[in-house]
């Protein structure tokens, strides 16, 4: 193998340049095909994704050897593999994380992509050959951004600490997007944790974007973040250039078929790489832990790893504040005479059907997380009221959350970091285990339609 193995090609079973293969007929006639996904198995063998390749596979039955030439996207070079036919796979690990390879690049061709994965082709390697490009970096060099990522086990006790110290569900939140810049060096990043129903994510926080995109939701199983949270399992792509545009034009579908607006997903600007982790509790999903990267396969199976250890150490502690979240500190709740406005006034305007709100005509926030801000509003311009407890909120049933697993906390985190994202005249403040205060700027003018 000319002293190359096929752990110095990891880089090129990334997904992020297609793969071609070579086969031949028994008379030689030749066929020439790309490749969706090359993925190694071990350090002696391959496999490669079974897709659309039936005369590939007439090949094959015909002459059990194949040559495939494979792309480091990060130097552009290029080596050629000499393969043997050993098994085909329709079952099992393998196959499981190429079908979840496959999936991931199909969620970039849109919602009528036709992708699937018909079985895994598994190859041993007899000859390993560089064909072009300048000679390879030695093993242990710098990762795809120059720059080498060594975690010590002290950088995740620091985080693990950090975490442990959050009073609140908005302090951890925050601790976990800042703390994976600050000591791992993750500059873009998004937490996502499921809705009441189990079929949608939303961005509680974000680090990294000019926009926070606090609201933000995508459906579980569509998109890379998506698919990692109905698999359970991580999805990593290392060539992302067509996302923004493929993202624009399916929130464009999206608004022009329903009219309904929408908080777009925070997106890094020519953003190349992207790892999405599942975020785990007591065999139950969480949410989803999101990085991304300017650079061609920024991330690597070491990246993986650590997310998905800081993924359950996340969704573990969003769990137990949820469950801290049942109590407050015992103080009775009080009413306030009407503070003195700052001046000017607020249009709000509530649209019952959906939660939608909109502030002075702007979008804010739809779902539960808009009936708990109307609910809160409208006690307060009958009543007075500025100070709250968790535990009387989450039981009016006009908010209409579910008996179990109502996620009441989160929502009012996202409601807040909201109305702070937006700058508007309504906020709300954290006074206490369990209590919060409501505190308006301006004149309210509440309007609710339907």
């Amino acid at each position: 193998m000319n002293d190359l193995s096929l752990d110095d090609l990891r880089n090129c079973f990334e997904g992020a340049v297609p793969a071609i293969i070579a086969t031949a007929a028994a008379d030689g006639t030749p066929n020439i095909t790309y490749l969706s996904r090359v993925r190694l198995v071990d350090p002696e063998r391959v496999a490669l994704s079974n897709q659309f390749f039936s005369k590939t596979a007439r090949n094959l039955a015909e002459n059990p050897r194949a040559s495939v030439l494979v792309v480091d996207p990060t130097e552009y070079d290029e080596f050629r593999l000499t393969l043997q036919y050993e098994r085909t796979e329709k079952r099992g690990p393998v196959f499981e994380q190429l079908r979840a390879d496959i999936e991931a690049l199909a969620s970039l061709e849109g919602p009528t992509s036709v992708f699937k994965l018909r079985a895994a082709d598994i190859y041993r390697v007899t000859a390993i050959e560089q064909t072009a490009g300048a000679q390879r970096r030695q093993a242990g060099g710098a990762d795809a951004t120059g720059e080498s990522r060594r975690v010590q086990p002290s950088d995740l006790v620091e985080l693990t600490t950090s975490l442990t110290r959050c009073r609140d569900l908005d302090t951890l939140v925050a601790s976990t997007v800042d703390g994976l810049a600050r000591v791992f060096g993750y500059t873009h990043s998004m937490l996502m944790l499921l809705d009441e129903s189990g079929t949608r994510l939303y961005t509680i926080a974000s680090h990294g974007y000019e926009e926070q995109g606090v609201g933000s939701e995508v459906t579980v199983g569509e998109g890379i973040a998506g698919m990692a949270a109905s698999r359970g399992q991580p999805i990593r792509i290392g060539n992302l250039r067509q996302m923004t545009k493929y993202a624009n034009t399916v929130r464009a579908m999206s608004e022009d078929a329903t009219g309904e607006p929408e908080i777009p997903v925070p997106v890094l600007p020519r953003v190349q790489s992207r790892l999405a982790v599942p975020a785990m509790a007591f065999g139950q999903l969480v949410g989803v832990l999101v990085v991304e990267s300017d650079q061609t396969v920024a991330f690597d199976d070491n990246d993986e790893g650590l997310l998905t250890v800081v993924a359950s150490l996340v969704a573990n502690a969003v769990e137990a504040e949820r469950t801290h979240d049942q109590t407050d500190d015992g103080r009775p709740s009080t009413t306030a005479p009407h503070p003195t406005a700052s001046g000017g006034s607020t249009h709000v305007r509530f649209y019952r059907a959906d939660g939608s709100t909109f502030v002075d005509g702007d979008y804010l926030i739809k779902g539960v997380a808009g009936r708990i801000l109307w609910a809160l509003l409208t006690q307060h311009a009958e009543e007075g009221r500025t100070e709250f407890t968790n535990r009387e909120v989450r039981l009016d049933p006009s908010l209409e959350l579910p008996e179990f697993r109502d996620n009441f906390e989160s929502r009012l985190i996202l409601l807040k970091r909201r109305l702070d994202e937006r700058d508007a005249p309504i906020r709300i403040e954290k006074t206490g285990r369990g209590r919060f205060a409501l505190v308006v700027d301006s004149d309210l003018r509440l309007e609710a339609s339907g």
